[in-house]
């Protein structure tokens, strides 16, 4: 019986430790990469398409970074489980002329629209920042 008890108690501790030290390592905390959202090609190719066109008159960088990327959103998404969808933003940096890159956002949000993979976001949302003050623009994607 005694020995029953130490088998009994040994897996108990195992099938405790173990879970803990796979899930909750903090030596693999600093490893995992932070989910960070990555354009398809063809986005990427339109995205690097409209940065050119601007850059002939200024010098812009758009990114991309602060888009949902989580598994867990797209899996909701496709099972239609999402209370709200997000937006998908582009951010563009500090800009001197507006009319001129607000025009050639309405040109390329078509066929950025076009381009995202995934139909899990609401809007397509262009923020760049004027003589300190931050601008948005926004477009349907539905």
């Amino acid at each position: 019986m005694k020995l029953l008890k130490n088998i009994f108690g040994g897996i108990l501790v195992i099938s405790v430790l173990l879970p803990m030290f796979l899930f909750l390592n903090p030596f693999l905390w600093g490893m995992r990469r932070y989910p960070e959202y990555i354009p398809s090609a063809k986005l990427e190719k339109v995205l690097q398409k409209m940065q050119n066109e601007i850059n002939k008159y200024e010098n812009v960088e758009i990114d991309t970074y602060k888009n949902e990327a989580s598994v867990w959103y797209f899996r909701d998404c496709e099972n239609k489980k999402l209370d709200s969808l997000a937006n998908f933003e582009i951010e563009i940096s500090e800009v001197k002329s507006d009319s001129f890159v607000r025009e050639k956002i309405e040109k390329y949000a078509s066929l950025i629209k076009k381009e995202i993979d995934c139909k899990c976001y609401d809007s397509l949302v262009f923020t760049y920042e004027i003589k300190g003050s931050k601008l948005v623009s926004a477009f349907k994607m539905k």
